[in-house]
């Protein structure tokens, strides 16, 4: 199940860089072009990454693990594994780092760590989401 996840990730991620670099091309700012870059840099690593996953597999008929991607199946796991008490307690413990990571993204004091708050965020979204799945 995981390397499906990974070559359709692989798809996504190949399709965002071949559309970015498009629009890298008819950027009119410079403002614009650094974000489009960045975004174009982001989905060629993780591109590789997968392809490293895949390759690996092909090679050893085993998973490497090294992409992001499995923490997020391994958490899933373990999410599945929790008492009722425990999820409740760990949607709490979610709910306030999304809180903390807004607060921190709103003061807007450092920039240069917009990048990392953004992907912890969309990380907790992602969890706080699964337990919610999973407390319905």
């Amino acid at each position: 199940m995981e390397l499906e996840a990974l070559a359709s990730r692989k798809f996504n991620r190949y399709h965002a860089y071949v559309r970015l670099h498009h629009e890298l091309k008819d950027c009119t700012s410079l403002e614009q072009c650094a974000d489009v870059s960045r975004q174009l840099i982001d989905n060629y690593l993780d591109n590789r990454m997968i392809w490293d996953e895949l390759n690996w597999y092909k090679q050893h008929h085993t998973l490497l693990g090294k992409h992001p991607a499995f923490a997020e199946f391994n958490r899933r796991k373990e999410l599945l594994t929790l008492p009722i008490k425990e999820l409740l307690q760990r949607k709490r413990q979610v709910e306030m780092n999304i809180w903390r990571v807004k607060s921190e993204m709103k003061k807007g004091d450092k920039p240069h760590l917009d990048t990392t708050r953004r992907e912890r965020l969309a990380g907790y979204e992602r969890e706080l989401e699964d337990i919610n799945r999973l407390l319905e």
